[in-house]
């Protein structure tokens, strides 16, 4: 039986006044109930299991609603290409990009990246790096630099370069197609032609506190 700890109403009074008793709150119910007969049971019982079903639904309906909200509130948290954060933080919260950002960190490049820059990055995806020379995917640092150029160009600075940009590792990158806001570029070593896979920039101009990344959907590497 279930104990009670409240005082127990003063029953006679409320029926000389022709008020009902009160029935307490809570485990006072319970406790009430078990004292009764079988038949003052009954009632309390019912209630019970009336009650318990909806408490259920409602502690679900709850759960779901702070689930949602705190949903909303991540996705406020989203990490934005509006200059604010640096570089690596940028690329991190791009989950397409996560191989490049761990090649570019066995390689010790991801120290270079964290400096004040400005840097601008060719970021292959993931399905693009997994075709891409095994050099670059082992993390060797004089190929990933031919990703990497030092300074700070958005597609539209790299048009007016005449859309020929000299990278860290030596090689060009250069424009051959595609269309203003999504050219088409290619590498060439020096004084060379484009050759190799050719790659459209699908993201432009994720703007970073040091920098600039471009998604590119192809490893740009010139022919040997």
């Amino acid at each position: 039986m279930i104990q009670c700890s409240a005082k127990r109403p003063n029953r006679e009074r409320s029926r000389l006044a022709g008020v009902p008793a009160p029935l307490g709150k809570g485990p006072c119910v319970l406790g009430l109930a078990a004292r009764g007969t079988a038949r003052d049971k009954a009632p309390y019982k019912n209630t019970i299991r009336r009650f318990l079903p909806v408490i259920t639904r409602r502690s679900l309906l709850l759960t779901a609603s702070t689930a949602a909200l705190l949903s909303a509130c991540t996705a406020g948290d989203d990490i934005r290409a509006d200059g604010s954060r640096p570089l690596l933080t940028l690329m991190e919260a791009q989950p397409e990009l996560s191989d490049f950002r761990r090649a570019l960190g066995r390689a010790g490049l991801d120290t270079m990246l964290a400096g004040d820059g400005p840097f601008t990055v060719f970021a292959p995806t993931n399905t693009a790096f997994a075709q891409g020379p095994q050099a670059m995917r082992d993390g060797n640092a004089d190929a990933l630099r031919n990703l990497i150029t030092n300074s700070r160009l958005s597609v539209a600075s790299i048009q007016a370069r005449q859309g020929r940009i000299r990278m860290a590792g030596g090689v060009e990158i250069r424009v051959v197609g595609g269309t203003p806001q999504q050219p088409r570029i290619q590498a060439a070593r020096e004084g060379g032609v484009p050759s190799g896979a050719s790659a459209s920039i699908t993201r432009p101009n994720l703007l970073a506190r040091n920098g600039m990344i471009h998604v590119v959907d192809a490893v740009l590497v010139p022919a040997a």
